[in-house]
């Protein structure tokens, strides 16, 4: 799917996305950014160095790294949903850290959506 709104801020966003790959891109950058392995994105960064443990096993660690980065939502976007333990969401609302999981495809349009309103959040994606 492509999305043809343009943002006037220089949050990098997600242009597009198929199953196999999503486009990142900034107002101030004329090149896109094609991805299709795992990564962290935030309005001011992309992340490709910080590899979290799997979904289903984030350790406290995992959860230590968004707080230092100071974001208060964490969407996980995969292709097959793995729930996370109960006691995983309470470490992560013991943080004031909110945690979305959803298919890719909602991830990216929930995570600009957030960006746009100004909201410091973490788009995780987990091909």
């Amino acid at each position: 799917m492509k999305f043809s709104q343009e943002d006037p801020t220089d949050a990098l966003l997600v242009k597009s996305y198929d199953d196999h790959a999503i486009i990142v891109q900034s107002s101030v950058s004329s090149e896109p950014t094609r991805l299709t392995t795992p990564f962290i994105l935030r309005a001011d960064i992309l992340d490709l160095e910080t590899q979290l443990n799997a979904i289903a096993d984030l350790t406290v660690d995992d959860i230590n790294y968004f707080k230092s980065n100071d974001v208060e939502v964490v969407i996980l976007g995969q292709p097959n949903i793995t729930r996370l333990p109960p006691q995983r969401l309470v470490q992560f609302a013991s943080q004031a850290i909110g945690l979305e999981q959803m298919p890719i495809g909602a991830a990216c349009r929930t995570y600009n959506l957030l960006v746009a309103e100004g909201r410091r959040v973490a788009l995780v994606i987990n091909f």
